[in-house]
């Protein structure tokens, strides 16, 4: 990616707590994941724990190097979910942050509770600081716009002063992208996602990073 580029992005995420690089992932790379998620008729609004099947795929590389470059560290994958929107599974998600993150054991530890289990892996909600260095990056493997059901974030929303929640969007943009376009965010930052008006496929890759070790003897999961 070119590197001025690169550098506007990292510096738009942490003052807004997000960057749309477009065409970040390029076409083959697409289509060769694009290709794991082909079903006939899809049904689910996705898959998760998805980071063992698809870490030495093209695109997964070129997702750690672009972490890398947006984190300047030593970024790692520790959770990836495929979100799969269709005419078969249209829904909509309210104004929300990414709290939670994926373990690899349950280990009772100051600071990290809410603990969950999601289809065998578990989850809990850690200190914040822990959320502060950790980057999302959602891969479109679809062009997606408002009307098919794309992300809306509220800028700046990623830091601890602002309101909990918009009044109605109020303040919100919405994310559409093309296929191939990666959108970078933090997890605290305030975002939803609207059923879609004119239903089609919209696959988004979530993947997120972690760039600090968490206190032993909680563990990421293992890629």
């Amino acid at each position: 990616m070119d590197l001025a580029l690169l550098s506007a992005s990292r510096a738009q995420v942490e003052r807004q707590g997000y960057a749309l690089l477009p065409q970040a992932v390029h076409t083959a790379a697409c289509a060769a994941l694009t290709a794991q998620f082909e079903i006939p008729t899809p049904r689910d609004a996705g898959r998760r724990n998805l980071l063992r099947g698809l870490a030495d795929l093209p695109a997964l590389r070129l997702l750690e190097r672009l972490a890398q470059g947006l984190t300047q560290g030593p970024a790692r994958a520790v959770r990836a979910i495929l979100f799969d929107k269709s005419t078969a599974a249209n829904w909509g998600v309210a104004w929300h942050r990414d709290l939670g993150i994926a373990l690899h054991e349950r280990h009772e530890t100051p600071g990290f509770r809410n603990w969950s289990l999601k289809e065998g892996v578990w989850h809990a909600q850690p200190p914040i600081e822990v959320l502060r260095g950790m980057l999302t990056l959602r891969l479109h493997l679809d062009a997606c716009d408002a009307g098919s059901g794309a992300l809306h974030v509220v800028p700046g929303s990623h830091r601890p002063e602002h309101p909990d929640a918009p009044v109605a969007g109020t303040g919100s943009v919405c994310c559409a992208a093309c296929a191939g376009d990666v959108l970078a965010m933090r997890p605290t930052l305030l975002h939803a996602s609207y059923k879609a008006a004119i239903p089609q496929r919209r696959r988004v890759l979530h993947v997120e990073y972690a760039t600090t070790a968490l206190p032993a003897p909680l563990q990421w999961p293992a890629a």
